[in-house]
């Protein structure tokens, strides 16, 4: 395994493509860790951002996943039970469960998400 060290200013958010957004949603992400940033380990960490009025639409993938808000308010709806989402809100989605991002308030909702898998291309969205 190696050390990796990055600061989320240093990184390009990235999104999905024009042909994409209408059904996935308007969300942004920046790969921390994992094959795309350089530092293959066992994980993939990164950061997704929803501006006001954006949204991660419901999807799922056979990979469980973690969020942890950073700042922001929000709502993540799993399997059709909304949570409420504020910094320091954990949540822990379990593999193949539905779920989507809301971002309803002014301010950008910046939610943490993890996954125990080295390589994030191997996360396969169905939505």
């Amino acid at each position: 395994m190696q050390i990796a060290s990055k600061h989320l200013d240093d990184m390009e958010w990235k999104g999905w493509g024009a042909d994409q957004v209408a059904s996935r949603g308007k969300a942004q992400w920046k790969e921390i860790l994992g094959s795309a940033s350089g530092c293959q380990n066992d994980m993939t960490m990164g950061v997704v951002r929803l501006k006001k009025g954006d949204s991660l639409e419901p999807h799922s993938h056979s990979q469980p996943e973690t969020y942890f808000t950073l700042s922001g308010q929000g709502t993540v709806t799993i399997n059709g039970e909304v949570f409420n989402v504020e910094p320091g809100r954990m949540l822990f989605i379990p593999g193949n469960a539905r779920h989507q991002i809301n971002n309803v308030n002014e301010e950008d909702l910046l939610i943490l998400y993890a996954f125990a898998i080295s390589d994030f291309s191997n996360v396969k969205y169905h939505f």
